[in-house]
């Protein structure tokens, strides 16, 4: 027991562990997957292949508020986008094909009846600043287009340390996608036969908070290599 001027303040945190406890059940015990995510289509080769086959991350994630905070985020800005343009937007789209999976935040249908791509991101007040990963949710977003051909993309940033918002729109490069589904299924194809991919990644600040990397750490970096679960 302390005191907070003059509050005696208790020690115990059961409303803390109650939320804790919930975030924890809500967790997917890691399983292989038969398809790359939309999300993680721009990361390490080998990283995509160790996820695809299931193999167990070098610590179990940590309970994130920043993570609690985004999808508080998301669900509102879903639903005010629905309110801005009711009938043309549908929300927590998901959608599929032979080698990816993901789901698209909104799907706006304009007055040509041509589709744009919303994806919400969530940033921390660096990123908002450095706009490090905005090349990474091009690619994710341009995977989605590909997949409901869709012409347009909106990466809509949102300063989750600000609340300051920012639409950065751009056209849907068609190679571009198709290169980032033909990775998708040379992964796919490797995992299946029970290989993981290169470490391309290696050395970079990927690299280096990868949930991965004491696996990949002793193991040859630049070929594609047979799986050992051990």
């Amino acid at each position: 027991m302390s005191e907070f001027f003059g509050v005696k303040i208790q020690r115990q945190q059961p409303i803390v562990d109650a939320i804790r406890a919930t975030v924890a059940a809500k967790r997917r015990p890691v399983a292989a997957r038969d398809r790359v995510y939309a999300s993680e289509i721009s990361g390490c080769d080998r990283r995509i292949t160790f996820a695809l086959l299931g193999c167990e991350p070098d610590a179990p994630r940590a309970d994130s508020p920043s993570a609690l905070l985004g999808d508080a985020i998301h669900a509102h800005l879903e639903a005010l986008l629905k309110e801005a343009y009711p009938g043309r937007v549908e929300t927590e789209v998901r959608v599929m094909s032979a080698a990816v999976s993901g789901r698209i935040d909104a799907l706006l249908l304009d007055d040509n009846d041509a589709l744009t791509v919303v994806d919400i991101k969530t940033v921390s007040a660096r990123e908002w600043a450095t706009r490090s990963k905005v090349e990474e949710y091009i690619d994710q977003i341009s995977v989605y287009a590909a997949l409901v051909e869709a012409q347009t993309g909106v990466v809509l940033l949102v300063n989750r340390d600000t609340g300051e918002m920012e639409e950065l729109r751009f056209e849907i490069d068609r190679a571009r996608a198709e290169a980032l589904l033909y990775k998708a299924l040379r992964l796919q194809s490797l995992a299946l036969e029970g290989y993981i991919a290169e470490a391309v990644a290696w050395g970079t600040e990927e690299c280096r908070w990868c949930p991965f990397r004491r696996r990949c750490e002793p193991l040859d970096k630049t070929s594609v290599l047979e799986y050992d679960a051990d």
